[in-house]
């Protein structure tokens, strides 16, 4: 029998096509054969029965029932065509687009929750036949997490809001867990799929985590808008750091708020308290800064204001009024004054000075330093006032037509000396002439000659004063023949009383301390160490002694010669 085969014209499905495009090399041709078989005639050859088109064309699934996303699973077509199929193709379905997968009977492929509807076509000599389409079940965790707020516009400081999640996972989510997000701080909020919390200036961002038994997806972040008065409002300096007096400098006020901050107000302090609108803008730039004042910005917006901490520049500057200074004083010069003549005479925040020093009222002042600059105080009077000391080693001397009494006092002011003989007063006069010459400057000597007989023996008081009070001191009479145990008894006498001066002059100087005055702060009031009373005898004071006693008229007559009298020098 004659065979004839008609060449039928095809038509290929879009999906089929894609596939065909994608394909490379051998997979083509092994397409090609496969379509050209399929182009046979219809109606086959000679003698094929093509007059019962009714088949049936099916797709089972292995293994069956619910499968896990990305697991593999084997797809087979089965046909009861007659003749028997000649060719399969297998098709998925997305979201209404189909797509040509394979062409073979069976097909294996993996299984995503986006990719579950399939169905196959049989081909025979007579014509085609697609199975239904199937779907399968595909187990999945949570996929497409998004969030919503309620009221969804903004909201005021410390609103309730109401927070939803949804996903799409399968088996449905059923654990949900909502998270607040202040900064790097994560806080659980709730764990419900419907969450009611407050919000605020501070928290105001959120998301929810959710959990199935195939998985777990966070959402992405909701921002609840939270409108609110300025908070947190500070001020900043530039240029930064310490700042030199009489400078300029620009403050910043800087404060959050929503909506924005709408008006600005500065303010300065004195030190009284009393605060002074000086600007109005972000940026306040103030000249010739001091350490006295302090400032402050106030911030605004329409749902209220907030005032910043008051900011204290650190203003340095070098000293001034002797010891203030910024940063402190690193070095102090103390500068003695005499005859118009500066010297300098030691360093340090003290001033040491003996006795000496401070009873001879010499000016004083010091300079303070910084890495600013320098100032010097005004200078001062180390003046110490004290009561008349008269020196035991004042005496009566007789020869052998007179008696010459001695009296050596020292005070501050310098003191005054008067006699007395057997308690009456005695002005100087032929008959008792008196004679007083200065020991340096704080000292005075009184010599008083008697023209008597050698039965007369009158007893001799020395008195002397001065501003802060008087000494009295009773001399004995020794004749010229006990002169020299007279002296030497004297000497004795002269080192404990210069002793026991010493003693006494250390106690009026500590109580007098707190009387003197100086121009300076308390704490650089200069401290007194009090020598002993030799340091006081000064040299002007010792030669005016030595001249005195080696030009005494009774030492050896009236050329002034003989025995070597007590000499300051010898005393204690």
């Amino acid at each position: 029998m004659k065979q004839f085969f008609v060449l039928q014209s095809l038509p290929i499905h879009d999906g089929v096509g894609n596939f065909i495009y994608e394909m490379q090399g051998a997979e083509r041709l092994i397409l090609l054969g496969w379509l050209l078989k399929g182009t046979l005639c219809q109606v086959g050859v000679e003698g094929t029965d093509c007059t019962n088109p009714h088949w049936n064309t099916s797709v089972s699934v292995s293994p069956s029932g619910p499968v896990i996303e990305g697991s593999a699973v084997t797809l087979t077509c089965s046909s009861d065509a007659n003749p028997p199929v000649i060719g399969y193709c297998w098709y998925s379905v997305r979201g209404g687009n189909t797509r040509a997968t394979g062409f073979s009977q069976v097909l294996k492929t993996k299984i995503w929750a986006d990719n579950t509807h399939f169905y196959c076509e049989a081909k025979n000599m007579c014509g085609t036949q697609n199975s239904t389409i199937i779907q399968l079940h595909v187990l999945y965790g949570p996929k497409t997490m998004s969030v919503s707020v309620t009221p969804s516009g903004p909201v005021f400081d410390g609103a309730m809001v109401n927070l939803t999640c949804s996903s799409n996972g399968n088996p449905p989510v059923s654990n949900f867990t909502w998270y607040s997000v202040k900064g790097d701080q994560v806080v659980l909020v709730g764990v419900k799929k419907r969450q009611e919390t407050m919000v605020s200036a501070e928290v105001h961002q959120f998301y929810c985590e959710g959990r199935n038994d195939h998985g777990e997806q966070n959402s992405p972040m909701i921002e609840v808008v939270v409108l609110y008065p300025p908070w947190n409002t500070s001020v900043s300096v530039s240029p930064s750091g310490p700042v030199l007096k009489g400078s300029s400098v620009t403050l910043t006020c800087s404060s959050d708020a929503n909506p924005p901050v709408s008006s600005y107000n500065w303010y300065s302090v004195d030190k009284s308290k009393t605060r002074t609108v000086i600007g109005s803008e972000q940026n306040l730039t103030v000249a010739n800064v001091n350490g006295s004042t302090q400032y402050y910005c106030k911030a605004k917006n329409q749902h209220g204001s907030d005032n910043s901490t008051l900011l204290q520049l650190d203003i340095q500057y070098p000293p001034w009024n002797t010891s203030d200074a910024n940063p402190p004083v690193i070095r102090y010069c103390w500068y003695s004054v005499r005859g118009g003549k500066v010297d300098f005479v030691a360093s340090g925040q003290k001033l040491i000075l003996a006795v000496i020093h401070v009873i001879d009222g010499g000016e004083y002042y010091c300079e303070a330093r910084n890495p600013h600059g320098e100032d010097q105080s005004a200078s001062t009077n180390a003046s110490m006032e004290f009561a008349p000391q008269i020196s035991s080693s004042s005496r009566c001397l007789r020869s052998r037509s007179q008696i010459s009494c001695t009296c050596d006092s020292h005070a501050n002011p310098a003191p005054s000396v008067q006699w007395r003989l057997s308690g009456r007063h005695v002005n100087h006069s032929t008959a008792t002439p008196i004679r007083e010459e200065p020991l340096g400057r704080i000292g005075l000597r009184s010599t008083l000659t008697i023209h008597q007989s050698q039965a007369d023996t009158p007893a001799a008081l020395c008195l002397s004063s001065n501003s802060q009070g008087s000494a009295s001191l009773q001399l004995c009479v020794a004749s010229t023949g006990y002169q020299v145990l007279s002296l030497l008894i004297g000497a004795g006498a002269g080192a404990a009383g210069m002793l026991l001066l010493g003693v006494v002059i250390f106690v009026i100087a500590r109580r007098l301390h707190a009387k003197t005055t100086w121009d300076l702060k308390p704490e650089d009031i200069t401290e007194l160490i009090l020598t002993d009373w030799t340091v006081s005898q000064e040299e002007d004071s010792l030669n005016a002694s030595k001249s005195t006693l080696t030009g005494h008229p009774g030492a050896n007559g009236a050329n002034g010669k003989g025995t070597r009298g007590p000499q300051p020098t010898d005393l204690p």
